[in-house]
Formats: structure tokens, C-alpha cells, sequence
């Protein structure tokens, strides 16, 4: 297996895990954005997983560069091949995300004619997320269709 595309299986993991942690906070404390915009103590907790996500996300970038000590690891064609395809995945995963977000949301509050003001803050943690989740998964696909 590739260094990027074990690289791709951690932040897979990563990003699956901590997506599935935000989903259970918002279930198992209950009333969903509205509880959310009220209660502080879950809008740590959700602050505390975005930034935690982050900072072991940055770990596993760190971990798995070459070099410095590693076997000094060259990305052949394949790779950036991969790579290169993996970017178009991510862009219109986050453009699909904010797109979803966008129609949603102008939706649901037309007649107050405004957003609440905690929905921008769950906007960009959840586009990070997809961001990792959709270069992970682009990596991942690209090594398998190249098989």
C-alpha cells in the first residue's frame, strides 16, 4: 500500500469518527441547532471535537510526510495522478456541502428573512470535515480504479 493512500485510510478514519461524535453529541443532548445555539456546554464540546479533529488530522499529516529520519518517499506518476484527480473530488464535495447548506438553510428561514447567527460556525467545521472526508476518499478511489 502507498504511503498516501495510508495516509487516505487514516483520515478516513478520522473524519468518519469524529463526523459520527458531532452527530451523537447533537442526538443525545437533543433539540438540535436550537439547544445547540442555547447550551454552552455542547457548543464546546462541538468546539472542542471540530479542534481536536483538526489538531490529529494535522498529527497524521506530520506522522506520515517523508522524510526526516523516514525512508525518503517519491511520488511517481500514479501518485500525482491520483492526487491531481483527488483535488476535483474534494472542491465540488465542499461546493456540494455549502450548496446543500445554502439551499437549506434559505429555506427553512425565508420568512425570518435571517440565518441564526451558530449556523456559519457549523458551516465551516462541517466543511472542514468534508474537506478531509472528500481528499481521503478521492485518494482512495483513485488508487482503486488505477487497481
Amino acid at each position: 500500500m502507498a504511503p498516501l493512500q495510508k495516509r487516505a485510510w487514516y483520515a478516513l478514519g478520522l473524519g468518519v469518527t469524529f463526523t459520527v461524535a458531532i452527530v451523537l453529541v447533537f442526538v443525545i443532548r437533543g433539540g438540535g441547532v436550537s439547544a445547540y445555539s442555547e447550551d454552552q456546554g455542547m457548543r464546546l464540546i462541538v468546539a472542542i471535537l471540530f479542534v481536536g479533529f483538526l489538531a490529529l488530522y494535522g498529527i497524521v499529516l506530520f506522522a506520515t510526510r517523508p522524510g526526516r529520519g523516514r525512508v525518503k518517499v517519491v511520488m511517481d506518476e500514479r501518485d500525482k495522478a491520483v492526487v491531481r484527480r483527488a483535488l476535483y473530488v474534494q472542491l465540488w464535495a465542499v461546493i456540494l456541502s455549502l450548496v446543500v447548506w445554502a439551499i437549506a438553510l434559505t429555506e427553512i428561514y425565508w420568512d425570518q428573512g435571517h440565518i441564526p447567527v451558530i449556523f456559519p460556525y457549523l458551516i465551516f467545521g462541517s466543511a472542514l470535515i468534508v474537506n478531509t472526508l472528500a481528499q481521503a476518499a478521492g485518494i482512495l478511489i483513485g488508487y482503486w480504479r488505477m487497481g
